[in-house]
């Protein structure tokens, strides 16, 4: 089965950026870099702003992010239920009216060292709500504290405990959260209880490639390559990447068995390449593989749905054909 562009746009000249993105980049224009201070290099945002690297460095990074996730994505109507699984926290999201008997288990981006905590509530209680199920939004520990592979060990644990094979299971995550639901996939596909769908927003599947997105979309679009390098580095803290399938799973031995999953792009992220070679190569491998580019957005977008109208749409659609894969309504 081929991948599926989102539209006759992808892949073509590029798409002048959406107004309402350029909108929100704009009052954030005086803010450092999303990683500044965190790493040496890591410093500096657009007005050339310093950061303080090291441990008070990522706090002040966390904080920021956190700010403007509940600035751009607004907060939820109704607070989590804040329980655990596989000692692991879970902040849990349920619909007002539930339709649908999937758990559905999110795990939330910011390169492995942002997030958690309230910054998702909303992206979450919205996945919740557009599905009409029961949301499971996890919240394992960060680097660098926790570096590699503590998040995915603990993404692991979370799954496999809340997975008891009496309903189907989505696995969703955006960005960071995108690598770890794949490596989760894969983990589960071998184990023989593969989920039954995925949403993998931005994700980075492959630390070993380089990547012309990379370059193109280095500066100027929130996420930018220097914030890649540096999550990157406190992730791994030092452990060497290559031939490590639980962190490049777009490298793993077969892709074969993995399960039917969105895959979706922004034109304007370092990480868009590396999205549709995923994509591509789960086609390749014969997996129900819909590859969803977003020309005119940025990294970031599933979760700006209440600043940008475009990022709301986008979210909507993705969360429609989220639900007909769960209920086997869409067929492709």
């Amino acid at each position: 089965m081929s991948a599926v562009p989102d539209g006759p746009e992808a892949d073509t000249d590029r798409a002048p950026l959406d107004p309402g993105v350029r909108a929100l980049l704009d009052r954030w224009a005086d803010q450092p870099a999303m990683f500044a201070g965190t790493v040496p290099g890591s410093t500096g945002g657009a007005d050339g702003v310093e950061g303080v690297e090291g441990v008070e460095g990522v706090r002040e990074a966390r904080a920021r992010f956190a700010a403007q996730m509940i600035e751009a994505a607004g907060r939820p109507a109704r607070a989590p239920e804040v329980d655990e699984a596989g000692g692991v926290a879970v902040r849990w999201h349920r619909a007002a009216d539930r339709t649908s008997d999937a758990l559905v288990v999110f795990v939330h981006g910011g390169g492995w060292v942002l997030g958690g905590g309230d910054a998702y509530d909303a992206v979450a209680a919205r996945l919740a709500g557009d599905l009409g199920a029961d949301v499971a939004a996890l919240d394992h520990r960060l680097a660098p504290e926790h570096p590699f592979p503590t998040p995915l060990d603990d993404t692991l644990a979370a799954v496999r405990a809340l997975h008891d094979g009496t309903r189907p299971l989505a696995l969703v995550g955006d960005s960071a959260g995108a690598n770890l639901a794949a490596v989760t996939a894969l983990a589960l596909r071998d184990e023989g209880r593969a989920p039954a769908a995925c949403l993998l927003v931005y994700p980075p599947p492959d630390f070993e490639g380089r990547y012309a997105s990379v370059r193109e979309n280095a500066e100027g679009y929130w996420l930018t390559a220097s914030d890649v390098r540096a999550c990157s580095k406190l992730y791994l803290a030092g452990h060497d990447p290559r031939g490590d399938v639980r962190l490049s799973p777009l490298r793993a031995g077969t892709l074969a068995g993995f399960p039917p999953t969105i895959v979706a792009t922004a034109g304007y992220d370092p990480l868009r390449d590396a999205g549709h070679a995923f994509a591509d190569a789960l086609a390749a491998a014969g997996v129900d593989a819909r590859r969803r580019e977003h020309p005119a957005l940025v990294h970031g977008f599933y979760g700006f749905t209440a600043a940008v109208p475009a990022a709301d749409a986008a979210v909507a659609a993705l969360h429609t054909e989220l639900a007909g894969m769960l209920t086997g309504l869409v067929t492709g």
